[in-house]
């Protein structure tokens, strides 16, 4: 059985061929996410700090993990601008990692709203990353580029039948709520 694609839906694609379990597995174990909602299927959602549909997955997701339908890992990575990495340090470093991302998306909320500036949104949290952040963004992001996602967000997630598809870029709740059914 390889990994492959959801066949209801036209958005998923191709993942690197390894067995279903060890593919799964082996992501969970490698990335370092912060986890919302404990009830539902898991799926990994691959943002950057400076990213705004990022924030705007975000959005779509939170009503789905409030219902207890879907549980969301976030995984930062830090490519988009010089910026995203002393951002998304400032979440991964939190001893609440949960209420960073919260109050950092609220920021983010407000930041996107108004003109950006040549480094991004302005007054987002900032962090010099520790070699242990910066070790665990260089893994996200490895880990990222093996499922030939072209950028963020990429939702990665394991359906029922045992593949692990991807849904790279913007998701819409519907669209979510489509292929929640099928996920393990």
């Amino acid at each position: 059985m390889g990994i492959g694609t959801d066949p209801g839906s036209h958005r998923t694609s191709a993942l690197p061929k390894m067995t279903q379990n060890s593919y799964w597995k082996d992501i969970g174990q490698r990335l370092t996410y912060i986890q919302e909602g404990h009830k539902g299927p898991v799926i990994y959602d691959f943002i950057d700090p400076n990213c705004p549909y990022c924030h705007g997955m975000y959005d779509e997701e939170q009503p789905l993990i409030k219902a207890g339908k879907l549980s969301v890992r976030y995984v930062p990575v830090a490519y988009l601008l010089p910026s995203s990495t002393p951002e998304a340090a400032a979440i991964l470093q939190s001893p609440h990692r949960i209420q960073a991302l919260q109050h950092f998306e609220e920021l983010a909320a407000k930041s996107f709203a108004a003109p950006l500036g040549p480094q991004g949104p302005v007054g987002l949290p900032q962090a010099k990353a520790l070699p242990q952040t910066l070790h665990a963004l260089r893994v996200n992001m490895a880990v990222l580029q093996s499922t030939h996602s072209m950028g963020v967000p990429a939702i990665l997630y394991e359906g029922k039948n045992g593949t692990t598809g991807l849904m790279p870029g913007m998701v819409s709740r519907g669209e979510l709520l489509t292929i929640i059914p099928n996920l393990k």
